[in-house]
């Protein structure tokens, strides 16, 4: 499951934002609000993120997206679980302000958090230090609990895929060009990173039902080469497209020769055949001047 989350100072556009998303958004819990309007709200966590002021960033702001397949198959309640159950393994508390919505204007489900730091005692529980690490690492362990794949088991597997479509195009192409055309066919997208010294330098694989245009900005989807496999670089690409290149062309300039000897023979095939008729159907006869000289000679010997 992609998931993100990073502490920082918010506004109530953030707040208004989550509760919107297009219209879409639906406020799927709270803890310790009192109103339910989205300003309101942000007021509410301003008035305790203030009862410790030498906290800057008091807001933990993120989200989890779920693999479509997965998220499709869970209820929004299962959905509010793993997310709290994930929040409270790095510091959240029933004592902290909570706000969840699921969004839905994209093609996959996924749940927004925004959580005050202060408890309503206005002390931090909620520690900022690796964060993003630590709330991935919580999101795996919540998974396992519930017997879902966890996003680093959903990569292994999609890797595994792009890997094996890589190879089977990587037999025929013979250029980047066409390796992108013959990928998208199997239903990715490869975008090539290139530079003045050496060109391409880099790839990026994205399966096309996985690109999210609302949130690119966020995380870029797929992976990089490096990421899918260690074992085939950019170099090792451009070796196998160039050997394709070069046995096609081969290819192509020994056929074109095949057909011209083909052509030469079957010209001269045709002459050989047409002088043979001739001396085959050529009149047999002896002139008459001939046959005398014959007669003469003959009674010369007697």
């Amino acid at each position: 499951m992609n998931n993100s989350a990073t502490t920082r100072r918010i506004s109530k556009i953030a707040v208004e934002y989550n509760g919107n998303d297009k219209g879409t958004a639906r406020m799927v819990y709270s803890n310790n609000l009192l109103s339910e309007n989205a300003e309101h709200q942000f007021k509410e966590m301003k008035t305790v993120a203030n009862r410790n002021p030498k906290v800057k960033n008091w807001a933990l702001t993120g989200y989890i997206s779920p693999e479509k397949s997965i998220g499709d198959a869970l209820t929004d309640q299962q959905l509010v679980d793993l997310t709290l159950k994930a929040l409270r393994k790095v510091g959240v508390t029933e004592d902290n302000q909570i706000r969840l919505d699921i969004h839905n204007a994209t093609k996959q489900k996924h749940i927004h958090f925004i959580v005050n730091r202060m408890n309503t005692c206005g002390k931090n529980t909620i520690k900022a230090h690796n964060i993003g690490e630590r709330f991935g690492a919580a999101v795996r362990e919540v998974c396992k609990e519930m017997h879902l794949k966890t996003d680093v088991e959903i990569g292994k597997e999609k890797k595994a895929e792009m890997l094996g479509a890589l190879k089977m195009c990587l037999r025929t192409a013979k250029s980047f060009e066409e390796l992108i055309a013959k990928m998208h066919q199997q239903g990715y997208r490869v975008t090539l990173s290139e530079n003045v010294k050496v060109g391409v330098s880099g790839m990026r694989i994205v399966k096309h039902t996985d690109i999210n245009e609302q949130t690119q900005r966020e995380y870029l989807p797929g992976y990089k080469l490096s990421e899918i496999t260690n074992q085939l670089k950019i170099k090792d690409i451009k070796e196998m497209i160039n050997k394709n290149s070069e046995a096609f062309n081969t290819q192509k300039s020994f056929n074109e020769k095949g057909e011209t000897i083909k052509t030469d023979f079957g010209q001269n095939y045709v002459e050989r055949e047409n002088n043979l008729l001739k001396n085959l159907f050529r009149p047999t006869y002896v002139s008459a001047d001939d046959e005398l000289v014959r007669k003469e000679k003959r009674n010369f010997k007697k």
